[in-house]
């Protein structure tokens, strides 16, 4: 067998973007703000030039009680020293600039499942065709 090079190789932006996402998680956690508390960082994308890395984060506790603009705002003021911290740790010729982008996959899953569960309350359970039990070899005879 032939040795060769793996067809779809892992890009170095999403080597950095992990390492970015493991680092902005550890920091918000370190810092402990009460603004960004329960915070979850869900993704980093960085762009192929290494200039920007947006992180997308979760908040549903904050959302669910109304605090949505507060934990943008206090991710807003620790940006820059959640920067100097990447800056300091990711060994790259160029370093990613962070910011902050509200992940809305969770949010939007949680309220498409309160939807469906809504419909099948409002529907009563399903029936479901062909569950004659007394029939097990399904000939109809």
């Amino acid at each position: 067998m032939a040795r060769g090079r793996n067809p779809k190789p892992f890009q170095r932006t999403d080597r950095i973007g992990e390492l970015v996402r493991e680092i902005v998680a550890s920091e918000l956690e370190r810092i402990g703000d009460d603004r960004t508390e329960l915070v979850t960082v869900t993704a980093v994308k960085v762009d192929r030039s290494l200039e920007r890395a947006d992180v997308y984060y979760s908040a549903l506790s904050a959302e669910a009680e109304g605090r949505s603009e507060a934990v943008a705002e206090g991710l807003e003021a620790l940006r820059w020293p959640i920067q100097q911290v990447v800056n300091r740790e990711v060994r790259a010729r160029r370093t990613p600039q962070i910011r902050f982008h509200p992940d809305d996959v969770l949010s939007e899953a949680l309220r498409i499942d309160e939807l469906l569960a809504g419909i099948s309350e409002s529907q009563g359970a399903p029936e479901v065709v062909g569950s004659d039990d007394s029939d097990p070899d399904g000939s109809g005879a």
